[in-house]
């Protein structure tokens, strides 16, 4: 599901969750990154930040990254 196994982990606590926008819990997101991968930060109404890259491996993460890559 993730790239690497630290980001699994944070995923496995809550703090990380993998998905698309549009099936993620009501919230709030702070950034308007084209991913599917999100910091979680509250619980009763969460935040959510899009992630350009893991910020473990350093691997893209996000489409728009891809998208750009895939251009050149």
């Amino acid at each position: 599901m993730g790239c690497c196994q630290e980001l699994e982990n944070l995923a496995d606590q809550g703090l990380v969750r993998i998905g698309p926008m549009h099936v993620l819990p009501r919230g709030r997101f702070l950034t308007e990154i084209d991913t599917e991968y999100f910091f979680v930060f509250g619980e009763e109404r969460p935040s959510y930040v899009g992630m350009n890259y893991c910020p473990f491996c350093g691997r893209a993460l996000s489409r728009e990254l891809w998208n750009r890559e895939k251009k050149k």
